[in-house]
């Protein structure tokens, strides 16, 4: 102690002097030392993102066999391992799910599937794959916000007990959003390319715009919800279908409801009626004049048919004349 003592009077040092120089140094480290919290708490306010992703998920019923979590600090990136949608009558599953959220932006996630989706309930088992998707999710204290589906060269197989189906095509884009002015609705828009497989559903693209409860996104269906359909456009070649009209889903299993639909190209609507044996082709000639003749009556031009398809009391019927059962949505 002694020698220390001598050897700061050697170099004119007091200890009080030696102590404000030690301070000094000591408030150099103040940075690293807040640097150091901020990180610590940002890893907490990551991991607690992290475990309120997995608790809104378990409170949807979604389960899952594994689950790793990365991308810190940047980002939260959290892989599930055969993820589970179940409920009473549909289930939901996937091999591998990639969801990826900002820290401070848990509302907004990017969710990468991997391929195939299965689905089982009672319409049957429907699969859907894909060679590339993505999918962006927006949440609110309310739920689902908006929501946006990208399928690139998906292909469904339907295994119904009364139908089976397998249908390929182009792209395929899906938006639904809570509606801006009603809580308690949806609005949904679908786009599609060309689509092959079924002869009846070839098409060259398609557009669908639907207004439906808020509880359809949950494919919970009950009777007595009504179903907007603001557009729909289905293009077959030279054939294009355009309509728009309102259901409603009956008591009794059926579906109620008008669809005011235009056929443009009647040459190309024959084409399709003959080649599904809907209509003989000795009866064309007869069938194009009533055509034309309605369509000169309504006021367009004579390729084009406006045909008034309505839905009641179990029956399907354009104009008067009954064409068969009604759509069951049950």
């Amino acid at each position: 102690m002694c020698a220390i003592y001598g050897r700061l009077q050697a170099y004119q040092i007091s200890p009080k002097r030696l102590y404000m120089l030690t301070k000094s140094r000591i408030w150099l480290f103040t940075p690293f030392i807040a640097l150091f919290a901020l990180a610590v708490g940002y890893f907490f306010l990551w991991s607690y993102a992290g475990d309120e992703v997995k608790t809104q998920l378990a409170a949807n019923n979604v389960t899952w066999k594994q689950l790793s979590r990365s991308g810190f600090p940047a980002r939260l990136t959290m892989d599930f391992d055969t993820p589970t949608f179940a409920r009473q009558d549909i289930s939901w599953s996937v091999p591998s799910l990639q969801l990826t959220v900002m820290p401070f932006e848990t509302e907004h996630g990017v969710v990468d599937f991997a391929s195939p989706h299965v689905f089982n309930g009672d319409m049957g088992r429907i699969e859907l794959a894909h060679t590339g998707n993505m999918a962006s999710l927006v949440l609110d204290t309310a739920g689902l916000k908006r929501a946006s589906f990208t399928f690139t060269n998906p292909t469904m197989r339907v295994d119904a007990p009364r139908n089976k189906l397998t249908v390929s095509g182009d792209d395929v884009t899906l938006h639904v959003r809570r509606a801006p002015d009603n809580a308690e609705r949806a609005d949904i828009a679908l786009r599609t390319g060309r689509i092959t497989g079924d002869k009846r559903l070839g098409v060259s693209r398609s557009e669908l715009d639907l207004d439906t409860p808020q509880n359809w996104l949950s494919g919970n269906i009950v009777p007595g919800d009504v179903i907007g359909i603001d557009n729909f456009i289905i293009v077959r070649d030279a054939l294009t279908f355009r309509g728009s009209g309102r259901l409603k889903m009956a008591n009794n299993g059926f579906v109620d409801g008008k669809l005011d639909m235009d056929v443009v190209n009647l040459v190309a609507l024959f084409d399709l009626l003959e080649d599904a044996g809907v209509s003989q082709k000795r009866d064309r000639q007869r069938l194009m004049f009533l055509a034309q003749l309605s369509s000169a009556f309504s006021g367009k031009s004579r390729d084009r048919l406006q045909v008034p398809l309505r839905f009641k009391q179990r029956r399907s019927f354009i104009g008067p004349l009954d064409i068969g059962p009604a759509p069951r949505w049950r």
